[in-house]
């Protein structure tokens, strides 16, 4: 019985031996993010206009569980509202996604952006306009799955069509 379970073991050691390594080096090598990973919630604007896409309704800042989320708005002339000011305190984000869902234009997203590391506190506060900058070139698009079904997926700069 001794002999058979080292024998397995050797088996396994073995087997391991012919694949390939799922180490990544870091910072030359980029691991592969999942299309639904969570990272900074960003500003997304119009593709077709450049404009913001956000209407300043503050339904995003109430869903917030960590109140990380802080808007003033003022009147716009073409869509009633839009916010002057907007900042995220990402030290204090959850990344959960919940500002995401609450927001009835898709202004929000979760972008892919993941390194946070700083070295002051003050520089993980992101107001408006490096939202904007960070959510440029993430948008929707409804496309057909392989079952006939239309679906609507979020695109990221970083996404390569035909994974």
């Amino acid at each position: 019985m001794f002999a058979f379970d080292r024998f397995k073991g050797f088996y396994v050691t073995l087997g391991e031996m012919f694949q390939r390594p799922t180490t990544v080096q870091y910072p030359k090598e980029e691991r592969d993010k999942g299309h639904r990973f969570r990272g900074l919630p960003v500003l997304v604007t119009d593709p077709n206009t450049g404009e913001e896409k956000c209407t300043a309704c503050g339904l995003c800042a109430t869903a917030c569980p960590n109140n990380v989320i802080f808007m003033t708005s003022e009147p716009h002339a073409t869509k009633g509202r839009h916010p002057v000011r907007y900042e995220i305190q990402a030290p204090r984000c959850l990344f959960c996604g919940l500002c995401v869902e609450a927001c009835p234009v898709k202004a929000i997203q979760m972008s892919h952006q993941f390194e946070l590391a700083a070295t002051d506190r003050n520089n993980l506060l992101y107001d408006k306009a490096t939202l904007l900058e960070l959510g440029r070139g993430i948008y929707d698009e409804i496309e057909q799955t392989s079952d006939g079904e239309w679906v609507e997926v979020t695109r990221f700069p970083d996404d390569r069509v035909g994974r």
